[in-house]
């Protein structure tokens, strides 16, 4: 099928089940939010290289054929940083037949940073958790995608909009799966912090790395790991032990 003839199959296909904004329930294979650390410890430069690098991610071959397989697939992003002030999120964009994710790609590169401060990681999963509740969002694998570069801030704080525990419990409750990327290059545990106080649900992993100049091709291969149906397969699959 020509990208003409795709494209006219994805507004057919929106016609059909009703826009997101709009209210109408429409059931995707998959809700995929990438919940982007914006905190105080990611320089300006490193921030803009998280969005081109995220933006590039969208336009891989990999990337885009993972999407395809995966079926129809709805994205939207989250960047956080303190917990005291509001996070910045983007709209949903739905893709079908591997089209449509360019949207987002173009919302990512125009966003200008809002966000700084703490470490607040239960503050961006709940925001993620938010985009997942939103009126007509709906789909059978709920994901969160989350990379940081460090530990939640344990200070007092007077306006927190979540703590990570509050936020953890209500991802078990609505059944969504966190994922995370550890940027470990001054904390050589926060792999192991990940994978323990931030993962959730079916088939939650952790990847590392130890710098940002490696994110690019992490976040290329996180994403085709989470959206691979060979993945989900092997995640359904009974198993001796509990995860």
């Amino acid at each position: 099928m020509s990208r003409w003839g795709k494209a006219a199959s994805l507004a057919l296909l929106l016609s059909a089940c009703g826009s997101v904004a709009s209210g109408q329930p429409f059931c995707a294979d998959v809700a995929l939010v990438l919940a982007i650390d914006g905190s105080g410890s990611v320089t300006d430069s490193e921030y803009r290289f998280q969005k081109s690098a995220i933006a590039a991610a969208f336009r891989d071959d990999g990337v885009i054929s993972a999407m395809k397989d995966a079926g129809t697939v709805m994205l939207s992003a989250v960047f956080w940083g303190d917990g005291e002030f509001p996070t910045e999120d983007l709209g949903w964009f739905v893709v079908y037949d591997g089209v449509g994710a360019e949207g987002l790609a173009q919302e990512l590169e125009r966003n200008e940073r809002h966000v700084y401060g703490n470490t607040n990681i239960g503050s961006g999963l709940w925001s993620a958790l938010d985009k997942l509740s939103e009126p007509g969002v709906c789909a059978r694998r709920s994901l969160i995608n989350l990379s940081g570069d460090g530990r939640e801030t344990m200070a007092p704080k007077q306006r927190i909009r979540a703590t990570l525990y509050q936020a953890r419990l209500r991802t078990i409750s609505m059944g969504v799966t966190i994922n995370a990327l550890a940027i470990a290059d001054d904390d050589d545990g926060l792999a192991a912090y990940y994978a323990q106080d931030v993962i959730r649900g079916t088939g939650g992993f952790t990847m590392t790395i130890r710098s940002q100049d490696d994110y690019a091709a992490a976040i290329r291969q996180k994403l085709k790991r989470e959206l691979s149906p060979q993945f989900v397969a092997s995640i359904a699959r009974p198993r001796s032990a509990p995860h």
